[in-house]
């Protein structure tokens, strides 16, 4: 924002808005080593911040780590650490060895996360024990597979994600085509595949097109949200106001391993996203320059294709 409000402007000012900048960037990576967000604040805030975390540096994989790490840290930051660590291949026996004495009781509770990138904390540390072959995994899903409490049983298939097989994957299916409420269950199943078949979930998502059984609007935002495997977006809906799925959207769209159809489906949502409806409603703001590239590859790929959705 800085550099192009300095575009903008004549003499000193100018000089001096870009100095200013050029300093910023010249200690940026040593002032935000071993940072992170407020993991206190509202949901929405992290969320605006997801996409940076697309990518981790070593330094972000530590912050992570020491949050998970350390007791004084709630269940929406255990989330949305451990979340990260375990898409991204970063989490561990010593992630599991933090929470395991604390499961129980702050853990094993209901917490909502129907509207964020990150599931519920008890569903990634199952599927991370399972992957490690941890001791504590029978333990953990001997839990899930209780009657009670009620609210953890739409959420006891999600963790067939970890350590995958075949015979959960049934499971998932016949939950995904029996009409119940999605709450990610299609995007496991697609993720638990992708795991399975050795291939990207783009493509098995792909595949579900047109299939009796699924829902469009679920395997829509399914296939924008498994574009990075690395990072799933697993937020209820597609996001309007989020740079992650914009990108995903983007990515999709423009994807040449895919269909047509399925590429319709990234360009119908990148289209519908408040970058190019309302840029204002978009956190964090978007920059002159990105809402004028965001504009210009919509245009790019709007010609001509009026009314092909």
């Amino acid at each position: 924002h800085v550099r192009e409000r300095a575009a903008r402007a004549t003499g000193p000012e100018a000089a001096e808005a870009l100095a200013a900048a050029d300093r910023y960037e010249a200690v940026r990576d040593e002032l935000l080593a071993g940072t992170g967000p407020d993991l206190t604040s509202y949901e929405g805030a992290l969320g605006d911040l997801w996409h940076r975390y697309r990518a981790l540096s070593p330094a972000d994989i530590g912050w992570l780590r020491d949050r998970v790490a350390d007791p004084a840290t709630g269940v929406q930051g255990i989330a949305f650490c451990l979340e990260l660590l375990y898409a991204h291949g970063a989490a561990g026996e010593a992630e599991v060895r933090a929470l395991l004495p604390r499961w129980k009781k702050e853990l094993a509770k209901q917490y909502r996360t129907t509207y964020t990138e990150w599931r519920h904390p008890l569903v990634i540390l199952t599927c991370l024990a399972q992957d490690l072959a941890h001791p504590a995994a029978d333990e953990l899903l001997a839990w899930w597979a209780k009657p009670k409490p009620l609210w953890k049983d739409p959420l006891r298939l999600l963790t067939h994600l970890g350590a995958p097989d075949e015979a959960k994957a049934a499971e998932l299916w016949e939950f995904v085509v029996s009409g119940g409420h999605d709450t990610g269950h299609l995007m496991t199943w697609v993720l638990l595949r992708a795991r399975l078949d050795g291939t990207h979930p783009l493509l098995v998502a792909e595949r579900l097109i047109g299939e009796p059984g699924v829902r469009k609007y679920v395997l829509h935002r399914v296939l924008i949200g498994v574009a990075d495997p690395a990072q799933p977006l697993w937020h209820y809906a597609v996001d309007p106001r989020s740079h992650s799925w914009w990108r995903r959207a983007q990515e999709v769209a423009d994807d040449p391993r895919l269909s047509a159809e399925a590429r319709a489906i990234g360009m119908k949502t990148a289209r519908e996203h408040y970058v190019t409806r309302h840029p204002d409603q978009v956190r964090p703001p978007l920059t002159d320059g990105e809402l004028t590239g965001a504009r210009a590859w919509l245009a790019a790929r709007t010609v001509g294709t009026a009314g092909t959705d």
